[in-house]
């Protein structure tokens, strides 16, 4: 076999290994969802219309996200904390509206996310989470819902320029708690109607 071909076989060997190992968690819930359906489904409208929260919530709300999708490309689980109610909701979804995988609470979401930010670590793969397009809307005076579409591409360490992993939509609710903003719902809408999950 040709140098080039043997390099380009090991390489689409050990993105398929990372595939498999990162999406490990996932293969059995994806088994299952076919028959579960997405809470906050992809056909149900969400922030259809924007009231804007006052000036610095909406500054502190936009910076939780930001903090939320540093710590991902990061994968810092110490950024992680203080960012999410004890009670958070989270769920993971195809544009099929199929439940890949739900967690409840904050234990629980950190954990998830734990075991994924070791597997980035392993394979030596960087993600980076490019957000944009938030809307918030204000429910109350401690409630905003929001959107935000999300672009996430990985940088492999064998090659040269980044892909593209997915894109999506992050449908969020937060409350404040003492004063201070935090996720307590999260529902990510990827939009292809299937999902081998590398990032979040």
């Amino acid at each position: 076999m040709p140098v080039l071909y043997q390099k380009l076989f090991a390489a689409d060997a050990m993105r398929a290994a990372f595939a498999i190992a990162t999406a490990g968690g996932l293969i059995f819930a994806a088994d299952q969802a076919q028959a579960v359906d997405c809470v906050n489904k992809p056909s149900q409208g969400w922030v259809e219309t924007a009231n804007d929260p006052p000036a610095a919530d909406e500054r502190a709300i936009i910076k939780l996200i930001h903090l939320y999708n540093w710590a991902l490309d990061k994968h810092d689980s110490a950024m992680l904390v203080d960012l999410f109610s004890s009670s958070v909701f989270y769920e993971l979804c195809n544009a099929a509206g199929e439940q890949l995988t739900q967690k409840n609470g904050e234990g629980q979401l950190q954990g998830y996310l734990n075991d994924y930010f070791d597997e980035f670590d392993v394979y030596k793969s960087q993600p980076r989470h490019i957000e944009s397009n938030t809307l918030l809307h204000a429910v109350d005076a401690n409630t905003v819902q929001g959107k935000t579409t999300v672009v996430v591409t990985l940088q492999h360490s064998d090659i040269e320029t980044p892909v593209l992993d997915y894109t999506g939509v992050l449908r969020t609710e937060f409350e404040k708690l003492a004063n201070v903003w935090r996720f307590s719902k999260m529902t990510l809408i990827v939009d292809g109607p299937q999902l081998t999950l590398r990032a979040r």
